[in-house]
């Protein structure tokens, strides 16, 4: 199955035989669409080890997103959820990323896909995670 996140009607869609994952050619970041991505929700560490030992097909070093880099999936024309079109497993909730609060040390900024609204959670509470890795 092929999976594919487009931003405008003019970009080249690269082709992966992968499935679970949204390749997106506008940051060359490979997101993971899987079912865990909708029904888990983990503390930071949990999410941050999942992230850092997940493989899907020949793809590896995923880890999860900064705040920039998540919020580039953010879609502020939709509602619940707020995401770009291409991911098929999604909450409207909230999800976490890797860019530490700078007012608490134990706290992280997030995002939620209600309306992508951006916030900041202390890492020992459970959230939502997508995984992310570079291609080059």
């Amino acid at each position: 199955m092929k999976k594919y996140l487009l931003l405008t009607p003019f970009l080249l869609v690269a082709s992966l035989q992968a499935k679970d994952v949204v390749y997106d050619t506008t940051t060359s970041l490979l997101w993971q669409d899987a079912s865990i991505n909708k029904d888990a929700s983990v503390t930071f560490k949990e999410a941050t080890n999942y992230c850092k030992f997940l493989k899907i097909d020949k793809y590896s070093h995923f880890r999860l997103p900064t705040l920039q880099e998540l919020q580039t999936l953010v879609n502020y024309e939709k509602y619940k959820p707020a995401i770009l079109d291409g991911f098929k497993y999604v909450t409207s909730t909230t999800y976490w990323t890797t860019t530490p609060f700078a007012d608490a040390d134990d706290s992280v900024w997030t995002i939620n896909f209600e309306k992508g609204s951006r916030s900041t959670k202390a890492v020992y509470y459970d959230r939502h995670f997508r995984c992310v890795s570079k291609l080059q």
